[in-house]
């Protein structure tokens, strides 16, 4: 009951800081090709169920110490690899994108980042050691995904694709920072690569043909690293729930003995 608590007020927090900063957004005439403010939502979410809940100790993991240089290349490049292979499938016409791409970087960067703060760095921390992977990567992803009212107008099928394309995009993201204690700044440059990988696709990235099959090479990405990551997503809880040894339990239960 606690968790499910954690989990509605945190999407509650998620839409509450949508909705004032998409106002903050019209009110200063600030472009979205520059800097989407909504983005931001997820961790200022984030930011406030650790300052609500101070008493569940979760802390961000917002630090470089120990992330392995490998998980940083995987992750940047990993979306850039899947939407090339994409792109030979569909060859979409060049896009006219709404500014140069250097102007755009710094604010596509800095919504990767608000948006991982909550959904990796606390929603799918927070639900890691209570669900199985699989569990949690697919509730993470179908709230991540239906936190985008902007594409309901796409219709229900792109809606349900969208579901699809999010939880797989998950499951990798979990198979990469899972480890980390899910690295924020790790989880960052994925979804920073997700959203470069997206520019070649601008004119088509509300198409419901380009979702399906982006949601499919998806899954089946997805379903690749499963099978070669089995010992992570089979496990019953995840890597950061910590269970006593078979030394450390009889310890401890001499010490509570009278």
């Amino acid at each position: 009951m606690k968790l499910l608590v954690r989990v509605i007020v945190f999407y509650v927090l998620t839409f509450v800081f949508t909705g004032v900063l998409g106002g903050l957004q019209e009110a200063s005439g600030l472009e979205y090709n520059r800097l989407t403010l909504p983005q931001m939502a997820p961790g200022l979410a984030a930011l406030g169920m650790v300052v609500l809940f101070r008493r569940d100790g979760l802390r961000l993991s917002l630090g470089v110490r120990g992330v392995r240089p490998v998980l940083v290349a995987v992750a940047l490049v990993a979306p850039l690899a899947v939407a090339a292979f994409i792109y030979i499938i569909l060859r979409p016409a060049s896009p006219a994108l709404p500014a140069p791409v250097w102007l755009m970087l710094p604010g596509i960067a800095l919504g990767a980042f608000g948006e991982e703060l909550g959904w990796r760095g606390y929603l799918h921390k927070r639900l890691d050691p209570a669900l199985r992977p699989l569990a949690s990567s697919a509730l993470v992803g179908a709230l991540w995904a239906l936190w985008h009212v902007g594409l309901y107008q796409n219709g229900a099928l792109y809606m349900l694709f969208l579901v699809i394309l999010m939880i797989a995009y998950s499951i990798v993201l979990y198979a990469i920072v899972a480890g980390t204690g899910f690295n924020v700044w790790v989880a960052a440059l994925f979804h920073l690569g997700i959203n470069l990988a997206n520019l070649p696709f601008y004119t088509i990235l509300q198409d419901t043909r380009f979702m399906m099959i982006n949601a499919l090479v998806w899954v089946v990405v997805a379903s690749v690293v499963v099978i070669i990551r089995r010992d992570l997503f089979l496990r019953r809880h995840g890597p950061d729930r910590v269970t006593p040894s078979p030394v450390a339990a009889p310890a401890a239960r001499a010490t509570r003995q009278p």
